[in-house]
């Protein structure tokens, strides 16, 4: 039982959604993935605390993870987010899509850029260089869930997740899902 086996399919939602909300197996609860939260939140308080970092939240799948740091990390920062994605509620990356940001100056500082998912990690590797250009000193990477399959490195991981599409947490399927505050995995 994954907690999600009573959903109604309702108008206008996508074909399929229901269904994975159904099937969909737990890859981790909402205790795990709290847990798992608390654990970021202390590596990153640790070394980030003296650095007077901006924190980008990566729309829209950072933006659960950005505030449930922001609810542990007491320490000075500041926040923004960049809106770039290659998925648009599809279930496969394409093009690279820049839709705006909001943030404050990037030059001289240190920046953490937070996702929900480090995939293949071309969105990654993309802000990265984009952030270095705009004269950050430092960048970071920091995702819920890591597939361990990206030539991009997170330095700050919450979870290891299984190659598989995952939805919850900031990640969705159709974009549905980005609320729940357990992980699941779409069925096989």
């Amino acid at each position: 039982m994954n907690g999600l086996e009573n959903i109604q399919i309702l108008s206008g939602m996508p074909r399929g959604v229901g269904h994975a909300f159904a099937k969909a197996e737990v890859v981790f609860t909402q205790a795990q993935v709290a847990a798992a939260i608390d654990r970021l939140a202390v590596a990153m308080t640790v070394s980030l605390q003296d650095q007077n970092p901006i924190c980008l939240s990566v729309m829209q799948g950072g933006l659960y993870l950005s505030g449930q740091l922001m609810q542990r990390m007491v320490f000075p920062l500041q926040q923004g987010y960049v809106d770039v994605s290659r998925y648009r509620e599809a279930t496969q990356g394409g093009d690279l899509r820049w839709q705006g940001a909001e943030h404050p100056p990037l030059a001289d500082r240190t920046v953490v850029l937070i996702d929900d998912v480090l995939d293949e990690g071309h969105t990654m590797a993309y802000l990265q260089q984009w952030a270095v250009q705009a004269g950050a000193k430092k960048v970071f990477i920091a995702v819920l869930a890591d597939k361990n399959k990206s030539s991009v490195s997170a330095d700050y991981s919450a979870l290891a997740c299984p190659d598989r599409f995952l939805f919850g947490c900031g990640m969705d399927i159709h974009g549905y899902g980005r609320n729940l505050s357990t992980l699941y995995a779409v069925p096989n």
